[in-house]
């Protein structure tokens, strides 16, 4: 029997086998301790400015099977392909350079570059995802300058619950799960594993191979059918053991191990491991009703090998290596004076280190090609105060501070220091309506990267980016049934980082330019229209500058608009349709080795469909079959000069005891 076969054959008997345990409540599941900022807890920080959750259900009625994929369809965000076939995440206007991602309050990239494939991330254990955006809280440290995505996984509810699932779609695509927790007296345990294969993704049925190979050279290799080199392999295990002795004393000890395969669409580069480890530890005490201290420490390693699979004699690296880590902890407490002030105080420490290895050529040795470290600190302060009933405010300040440490024979460059205030205000005119505004000053310090690689442009005399973020918004429930919200937000926006000439320099090099300034407007509406019908849309209007160029800022789209309608029958089938719209976006197109022009992007308008049935409950087991079907009308179109899928189709079941 093949591999291919007796894989889905094993999972079906897993299904069968899973012992038979009661339901849980989906809010048990949330990881509360890895948020910084609880959103729970409706903290005047997040009030005085816009926070965007997504939520288990919304990943699941979308059909998102990643962290990328679960981050579309949200007002303000976009996600896009990178030049090594990877998925980042904007937000109003920043790329993720400019983002802090957190995985259970932990902050995670890739040290050298400090970005994250989205897509390497899989959606199976995650609670919720909050994303932040504005004059975030000081709390969250530093590098915060275009907003936080914290990205909070699952544990364990009061109550023994698995979960069993597999899926599987076009050119060998398969997806299976389980997951699995429960309390033990005074401990709790949760354990979820994901593995995903595919060879590769479906190109659109209109793709002509003559059209894409005269308007992009590194489309040649493709001739229609399945895309070349959009194959991966994916396992993910999360972990996590809980102490909780009482109310008011709560430990986890966390653990999250990724060990990936993927290659990158045409192109003869290939990703031969990516692998990613996080161990953490949080801790919270409630000493009493006015003081509640928390603790996190956290350890970890990315280790990815970039492979030239069509190595001929090039100038580049036959194979590359980067084995980093990343060590650091933070401490918070929180005093609560009641009305008269909710006072927070914080302090973080984060090492970044790099090393990176490179085999010039087939049959060569490893030889190392360079390391890097560098530490951030952050202390910051943050009091909220409640004057009465409708007027609230929030002022906090960050002292961050940037240590190289490490530049691999280079001068070290010296330490950068920033201090940054903010203000928020939240004024309650009705029990329906809400108004906030909020300003503050946000940095983000020169990457690892940018300050010290030979070979694409380093200078060590950057100084941060950094950013005043101005916000003004409104919320308002016209009803019980329908609610939305509106912001208007202006990010101006100084010592922005980017790669160009410099005099004194042969080749491009980064440096920091003059200004550049961000401002738009997003809002949001959802509407119960009956008590089985929901929509959902969201509208996004972004107008970016750069002065120093003076033209647009590179892959922010203009316009984008979105409409998420779902509706569950009387007999237990759930139908959900996802459209969004995409409208003026520039980039740089590579029109010969390494001569760019710049260039307007596809407007594009994608279709998705899901529908799921519930089956009959049977000795306690709830369970589920769904079929999806990604970009319904097959449009053929590219985003920052990459093709994206055609129409792709998924189909899996799923048991939860």
């Amino acid at each position: 029997m093949s591999t291919r076969l007796f894989r889905p054959l094993v999972w079906v008997c897993l299904l069968a086998l899973v012992p038979v345990m009661p339901s849980f409540a989906a809010e048990e599941e949330v990881f509360s301790l890895g948020e910084v900022i609880v959103t729970g807890e409706q903290q005047v920080v997040n009030l005085a400015t816009t926070v965007t959750e997504v939520t288990a259900e919304d990943i699941q009625q979308r059909g998102a099977q990643t962290v990328a994929e679960a981050l579309e369809q949200l007002p303000g965000v976009d996600v896009q392909k990178g030049g090594k076939g990877q998925n980042y995440v904007s937000v109003r206007g920043f790329d993720q350079g400019d983002l802090k991602i957190l995985i259970d309050g932990v902050p995670v990239y890739e040290q050298y570059y400090r970005t994250l494939d989205l897509d390497q991330l899989p959606a199976d254990n995650i609670a919720k995802i909050t994303i932040t955006k504005g004059a975030s809280s000081v709390l969250y440290g530093a590098n915060t300058m275009g907003g936080v995505i914290n990205i909070i996984t699952k544990k364990a509810g009061s109550k023994p619950s698995a979960t069993v699932s597999a899926a599987w779609g076009d050119y060998g695509t398969e997806r299976y799960g389980v997951s699995f927790g429960a309390p033990a007296g005074l401990f709790n345990y949760w354990l979820g594993y994901t593995y995903r294969h595919s060879d590769g993704w479906r190109l659109s049925s209109d793709y002509d191979a003559d059209y894409w190979a005269a308007e992009y050279s590194s489309y040649t290799q493709d001739d229609g059918g399945k895309r070349d080199g959009s194959d991966y392999l994916q396992h993910n295990i999360n972990t996590k053991i809980g102490f909780e002795p009482s109310n008011d004393v709560k430990v986890y000890l966390t653990f999250d191990y990724q060990d990936n395969e993927k290659g990158i669409p045409s192109n003869s580069w290939f990703f031969d491991e990516w692998k990613q480890t996080i161990v953490g530890l949080v801790g919270e005490v409630r000493v009493n009703d006015f003081l509640r201290i928390k603790a996190r420490s956290y350890y970890i390693d990315h280790e990815d090998t970039l492979l030239d699979t069509d190595w001929t004699d090039r100038s580049w690296f036959y194979k590359s290596s980067y084995d980093n880590y990343t060590v650091g902890g933070e401490t918070q407490a929180f005093m609560d004076f009641g009305d008269l002030s909710f006072l927070k105080v914080g302090f973080s420490f984060v090492r970044d280190n790099c090393q990176q290895e490179e085999i010039a050529a087939p049959g060569d040795s490893w030889e190392d090609a360079g390391e890097y470290e560098a530490d951030t600190y952050t202390f910051g302060v943050e009091d909220e105060i409640k004057v009465n009933d409708w007027l609230a405010f929030t002022v906090g300040a960050s002292y961050d501070y940037y240590d190289p440490r490490e530049a691999d024979g280079q001068p070290v460059p010296d330490s950068i220091d920033s201090f940054n205030p903010q203000a928020g205000v939240v004024v309650t005119l009705t029990e329906n309506t809400m108004l906030h505004s909020s300003v503050g000053k946000k940095i983000r310090f020169p990457h690892l990267k940018e300050l010290f690689s030979e070979s694409t442009g380093g200078h060590p005399d950057l100084d941060p980016q950094q950013t005043i973020a101005y916000e003004v918004g409104v919320t308002h429930a016209f009803n019980d049934a329908i609610s939305g919200s509106a912001a208007f937000f202006y990010n101006d926006i100084k010592d922005l980082i980017v790669k160009g000439e410099v005099d004194g320099y042969d080749d491009d090099v980064y440096h920091n330019v003059g200004e550049a300034n961000i401002l738009g407007i997003e809002a949001a509406l959802g509407a119960d229209i009956t008590d089985n019908f929901w929509v959902g849309v969201n509208y996004t209007y972004l107008n970016t500058e750069d002065e120093e160029e003076d033209r647009e800022l590179e892959e922010r789209p203009r316009h984008r608009a979105n409409l998420d309608a779902r509706y569950r029958f009387p007999f237990g089938l759930a139908a959900s349709t996802q459209l969004s719209y995409t409208n003026r976006q520039y980039y740089f197109k590579e029109v010969a080795r390494r001569t760019y022009e710049w260039k307007k992007g596809d407007d594009f308008l994608l279709l998705n469909a899901r529908l799921e049935q519930s089956l009959e409950r049977i000795w306690g087991v709830n369970g589920k079959v769904f079929v999806e079907l990604t970009n319904i009308t097959d449009r053929d179109y590219t985003e920052g000069g990459d093709l994206m899928p055609g129409r792709n189709f998924l189909a899996g079941l799923s048991f939860t005891y």
